[in-house]
């Protein structure tokens, strides 16, 4: 492991070993080739049937903008890889997805990697992981492949390297620096804006826990499976949240616009808490969360402000709600604003 003399930025940097990929976008006229000779702080391959090195860790001195160039490398026989999906964890606060931000790539709407070209059983490329910039924790990237859409909290999905003995590969490259990890485990979503739906699906009204992200109705099937929640207020039953999958065909029928099966889209459960605002705020910690137990209701209706929501989501992690804003209403005016606590 070589010390790092200089502040690099995050650049990613997508190769071809010997026909592997061929670039036919625009995107990826700009993608530079990895230098053979080149010298790798990490060196991850992933390969159908084993006998490849997918569990690097990387040890480094805590530097502010220091970065761990790193290669990856995946191969496989059997089904062609159509997507790579790559996750960051830092310091155990939960996997979000790897944002490329100083280089054009080819993404697909989901964040995925979109991989180009007629052969998809080999590729390798080069990236600097950004390292830990202070004493006191680690970071965890993830790497897999999927033959189509895959799910990035469900390595599983689609996943094109199955073992013989039914695992799927994944590769991991783990950079630790100096001290001990201080993580609370919890994610804080403040200031989430719903919109009502519009019947043109051009309002914000989905929420995905995974990354905070907001969806419109309208982003569809690349998107939809990321999507645990959304907002409407009804005639009835008011201001509500339903879950994906429960969502009220009346109003939308998600998985009609959206173009992705029933069974696909997430679950989530409601239920309202005892809890006040106060004992909302003192939440600091994941163990603060465990006494939730999952309820066996996918909506919750007639919220108001200050109400305290619990929450399970579709893979077992428990939070709250705490409802900040409400402008009533069904039209283009409509929406609920509110702060989110879920475990990692």
């Amino acid at each position: 492991m070589r010390k790092f003399s200089k502040i690099k930025p995050i650049l990613f940097v997508l190769a071809m070993s010997l026909g592997a990929l061929s670039c036919t976008t625009e995107d990826n006229e700009d993608l530079v080739i990895v230098d053979p000779e080149a010298l790798f702080d990490a060196e991850l391959f992933v390969a159908e049937g084993g006998n490849d090195s997918r569990m690097v860790t990387v040890n480094v001195d805590a530097e502010t903008g220091a970065a761990v160039t790193s290669k990856v490398q995946f191969t496989t026989e059997t089904d062609a890889m159509r997507r790579l999906y790559i996750t960051q964890e830092v310091n155990g606060a939960g996997a979000e997805p790897f944002v490329f931000t100083s280089q054009e790539v080819d993404e697909k709407a989901d964040g995925s990697l979109d991989l180009i070209g007629d052969n998809k059983k080999n590729f390798e490329f080069q990236i600097d992981l950004p390292a830990p910039s202070m004493d006191g924790g680690s970071i965890v990237y993830t790497f897999w492949t999927t033959t189509g859409r895959g799910d990035f909290r469900d390595i599983t999905k689609r996943n094109a390297i199955e073992e013989a003995d039914g695992n799927v590969a994944v590769g991991t490259i783990t950079v630790v620096g100096g001290g001990a990890n201080t993580a609370s485990n919890i994610r804080e979503f403040t200031a989430v804006m719903l919109a009502a739906p519009l019947a043109s699906g051009t309002s914000e009204t989905f929420l995905s826990l995974f990354n905070s992200e907001v969806y419109k109705i309208s982003d569809g099937e690349e998107t939809a499976a990321l999507w645990d929640f959304g907002y409407f207020y009804g005639n009835t039953g008011k201001a509500s949240f339903a879950s994906t999958r429960s969502y009220p065909d009346a109003i939308i029928n998600v998985p009609t616009v959206s173009g992705v099966a029933d069974e696909q889209l997430n679950t989530a459960y409601f239920a309202k808490s005892s809890l006040d605002v106060a004992a909302f705020d003192a939440i600091t910690a994941s163990s603060d969360l465990d006494f939730i137990v999952q309820s066996q209701s996918q909506s919750v209706n007639n919220l108001q402000v200050d109400d305290v929501i619990e929450i399970v989501d579709f893979y077992g992690n428990k939070g709250l709600i705490k409802v900040t804003n409400i402008v009533s209403g069904a039209g283009t005016s409509g929406r609920i604003t509110f702060t989110v606590k879920i475990q990692a």
